[in-house]
């Protein structure tokens, strides 16, 4: 398994593209030491407990998103999606991939303008690829022509509707479990047929709703606001699930399908809308699930 990381040297929060970032209250800033210490604390659980060797990619002065490695597009096979983000101020963090996949044999391809499409919005299950969409972020143009691309690979294309904006990315509220044949997501942020579209497409994978309960918490660095833990936004990888929080329900859920829980503190990255799935590209190879 390929994973591509970016260090947050400059990594911030200086403006609001979605409602976790909120720069303008006193624990709405990320903490720079605190940023780099969870994010090498992630790259040392990738390798050490994950078993994955991280891909390191130079970050960018000025593009504080940039450590969100995910986003800029989606890496399947030898094909790079590169992303057409509605944030303008994300969009330049899309050319360093371009170049980088450029010089390998990757073959990269740029989409439409109007097609807005972002890697968070991708879920890869064997060779079917989950694609959020919605108002903000991955929108219907982007959907079609990502369809386009991938259908003739044989690689099915299922679109899942986000229907809030605070749940503006797929793989923040739907994860895949590969070792157990299992996905998990939050029924809340969808459409009420999203576990009928899942078992439909997917009909070798178990997919399980989890509560609210399960998923939410007082935010001990976020004010205790009460708020999405981002615990779904998640890696797994040789039964080890990489996470942020994991409730006691969640635990219980995890352990029934003999997963084990590997979490560590992941808030400085919260404060902007994300968490360790956010901060990886995974290369996505397909395979008949």
């Amino acid at each position: 398994m390929e994973v591509i990381v970016i260090p947050p040297t400059y990594f911030d929060v200086v403006e609001s593209y979605n409602t976790r970032m909120r720069p303008d209250l006193p624990y709405g800033k990320p903490h720079p030491r605190q940023t780099f210490r969870q994010w090498l604390n992630m790259v040392e659980a990738l390798k050490y407990d994950l078993g994955i060797d991280p891909i390191f990619m130079n970050p960018e002065k000025f593009l504080h998103d940039m450590a969100f490695a995910c986003d800029p597009g989606l890496w399947i096979d030898n094909t790079f999606i590169a992303a057409n983000f509605q944030p303008e101020a994300r969009r330049p963090e899309v050319a360093p991939f371009f170049e980088a996949f450029s010089r390998t044999t990757t073959y990269p391809i740029a989409l439409p303008e109007e097609a807005c499409f972002e890697g968070g919005d991708c879920v890869v299950v064997g060779n079917t690829l989950l694609l959020g969409y919605g108002e903000n972020r991955t929108n219907r143009r982007g959907v079609e022509e990502v369809k386009k691309i991938l259908e003739p690979q044989a690689i099915r294309v299922v679109p899942i509707r986000r229907i809030t904006e605070e749940f503006y990315h797929l793989n923040s509220v739907l994860t895949v479990y590969p070792s157990a044949n299992l996905i998990a997501y939050y029924a809340e942020a969808f459409e009420p047929n999203i576990q009928e579209i899942l078992e439909k497409n997917l009909p070798r994978m178990e997919s399980v709703a989890l509560p609210k309960e399960a998923l939410y918490r007082k935010h001990p660095t976020i004010g205790n606001e009460y708020l999405y833990s981002y615990c779904l936004n998640s890696i797994e990888h040789n039964g080890k699930v990489l996470m942020p929080y994991c409730s006691d329900a969640h635990l219980n859920f995890l352990e029934s399908h003999d997963l084990e829980q590997c979490v560590l503190e992941c808030s400085e990255f919260e404060k902007s809308g994300g968490a360790f799935r956010c901060l990886t590209m995974i290369h996505n190879i397909t395979k008949t699930p």
